[in-house]
């Protein structure tokens, strides 16, 4: 009999939401004062942009500092309302039909992407990132990254999971246009599971607000509320379900969901990014000290039998 040790591997999955992907800041803070490493990185929308910069080494406090107005910022210029205002492309101009198919072109961003990233190749990281996009043809889900489609620029893979349907005219890549890969799955925990992931940190954006008692309903809010209200609880059940799916598929794994409540904030602007920060940090401390405590990161142990020469 032979006893080997290993260190769990630990995967960071990252929802979309936007604006709202900010509180993905909060739990990588938390993940970095509790001493928790992260092997694998996989996300859609905001979860592979958070991913692409974390995987490669970016603190929380140098992307903070992107949130703070420009008279109290320490680094470079940070990611704008405008890197994703983007004119038509010359593609999109020659066809009509190309060119209505959103408001706007995400190329912008993919330039912006590709400046920043000190390594914009997969094969490249130290860590492993996975990014994930919808096939707007119908081919299903696309994911980019060592294992998978992985000759494809990190930018340009990002820009294309971030491509929201109608907002953002699909992105192309080769012969095929892509929109965001939330189109599909909310959360790809299959991929971390893929990975070699013995734990599984979930940041998702989308818990619906519960409104406490003797308050007045979201309804007294407007159209806006409900609708986010409604987008949150549809995406919230599609990350249960997923969830419950791979713990019967693969019991052995560990899936620490950080949800913070952030369904009344809104999924754009950035006047809430204090308090989604704050509030997914404090979720993601509460659920990952516990989890520590109980032993979940710590070395693991497993016998295996050794046959005789």
């Amino acid at each position: 009999m032979s006893l080997n040790t290993h260190k769990p591997r630990v995967a960071f999955v990252g929802s979309g939401g936007a604006t709202k992907g900010i509180a993905h800041l909060g739990v990588m803070n938390a993940m970095k004062e509790l001493g928790i490493e992260t092997d694998v990185y996989v996300g859609a929308s905001a979860g592979a942009i958070a991913g692409a910069f974390f995987s490669q080494g970016f603190g929380v406090d140098e992307m903070v500092d992107w949130l703070r107005p420009f008279w109290l910022r320490r680094g470079a210029a940070p990611l704008r309302a405008r890197h994703f205002l983007g004119a038509p492309n010359a593609e999109q101009w020659r066809s009509p039909g190309y060119l209505t198919s959103g408001l706007l072109s995400i190329d912008r961003f993919e330039r912006f992407l590709a400046d920043r990233l000190p390594v914009n190749d997969f094969r490249q990281l130290s860590h492993k990132l996975l990014v994930t996009a919808c096939d707007v043809d119908g081919r299903g889900r696309v994911v980019f990254g060592p294992g998978h489609d992985e000759d494809v620029p990190i930018s340009q893979a990002v820009a294309a999971s971030s491509c929201s349907p109608l907002l953002f005219r699909p992105y192309r890549i080769g012969d095929r246009y892509y929109v965001d890969g939330e189109v599909i799955r909310t959360l790809s925990l299959d991929l971390a599971t893929a990975a070699g992931a013995d734990v599984i940190v979930v940041s998702n954006v989308y818990r619906p607000h519960v409104t406490r008692r003797k308050h007045r309903s979201l309804v007294h809010s407007g159209g806006a509320a409900v609708g986010r209200q409604a987008l949150n609880i549809v995406l919230s059940e599609k990350e249960k379900r997923g969830i419950d799916l791979l713990a019967r598929q693969h019991p052995h794994v560990t899936v620490l969901n950080v949800s913070a409540d952030l369904g009344n904030f809104s999924f754009v602007g950035r006047r809430h990014a204090r308090q989604l920060l704050t509030r997914s940090y404090r979720e993601a401390l509460r659920l990952l000290a516990a989890a520590k405590q109980r032993g979940v990161f710590d070395v693991r142990s497993n016998v295996r039998a050794i046959g005789k020469a």
